[in-house]
């Protein structure tokens, strides 16, 4: 979407978080905006929430199989790798072996994409809140650098589609206040997650892990959900979002986060 602004000498402004990125945004409005967020949040804050917790997960859970032979038709020398679709995500992304298959994301589609996943996309669409959509894929061998998400407002969900044989030496680390939670991915079950605590990712084995990967708004009321709301329009319209599209439209993919 376009800048919002005024003539010359008009006196308008532009909107102060169009040409920043994501991660500067959520440095400078993050404290505030979780705070509001928790208060009205229906969910504990716990790091790992537990799936029965959100109805639609079971659905996906239930066809899990139908989104794996769409996921795994893809080969992921044919999926972009994260870091040459959003400069946002920076050191977290250098390991090329990180890959995503862009689906939805901020109010995008990416049409071509959601064509060949059509059993996918027509459960997505039963998804309520959601923000995000990608299929990612972590080839043998991969690391993703510890790192944290920008606000409280989403909570990031992993379906695991394929998993190495050796399951342990595939695994996220997530630190918490009560502790640090080693979880290994097990095909057809779901992860749920606050990726605002600190995490980790490896994949130290000779096989690829493919996550349908979604992330959607944590459930609130009142206040709370009106800022998320805001909040995550506002995202919509930063160089974040913007870059991915205007990358994956020059890279002429099938990616992205």
């Amino acid at each position: 979407m376009t800048q919002t602004g005024g003539k010359a000498g008009s006196g308008r402004k532009k909107l102060p978080f169009i040409n920043k990125s994501f991660f500067e945004i959520g440095a400078a409005m993050r404290p505030a905006i979780d705070r509001m967020i928790m208060r009205g949040s229906l969910l504990p804050d716990r790091a790992i929430l537990d799936p029965a917790s959100l109805p639609w997960i079971a659905r996906l859970e239930r066809h899990w199989a139908e989104i794996r032979d769409e996921a795994v038709a893809i080969r992921a020398r044919e999926i972009p790798a994260l870091g040459d679709i959003s400069p946002d995500h920076g050191r977290i992304a250098a390991d090329r072996r990180w890959r995503s298959f862009f689906l939805e994301g901020y109010g995008y589609r990416r049409a071509e994409n959601c064509a060949r996943v059509p059993r996918t996309m027509a459960l997505l669409d039963t998804v309520p809140g959601l923000v995000t959509a990608c299929f990612s894929v972590l080839e043998a061998g991969a690391h993703i650098p510890r790192h944290y998400g920008m606000t409280k407002g989403m909570l990031t969900f992993h379906l695991a589609l394929v998993v190495p044989k050796n399951e342990a030496g595939c695994h996220i680390d997530i630190e918490a206040p009560e502790g640090r939670h080693v979880v290994c991915w097990r095909e057809g079950a779901s992860l749920l997650f606050d990726d605002t605590y600190n995490h980790e990712v490896w994949n130290d084995t000779p096989e690829d892990r493919y996550v349908l990967l979604l992330q959607v708004r944590r459930p609130c009321r009142g206040l709370a959900r009106s800022m998320q709301g805001l909040f995550l329009r506002a995202v919509s319209h930063t160089r974040f979002v913007q870059d991915i599209r205007h990358r994956l439209d020059a890279l002429k993919a099938v990616g992205g986060r």
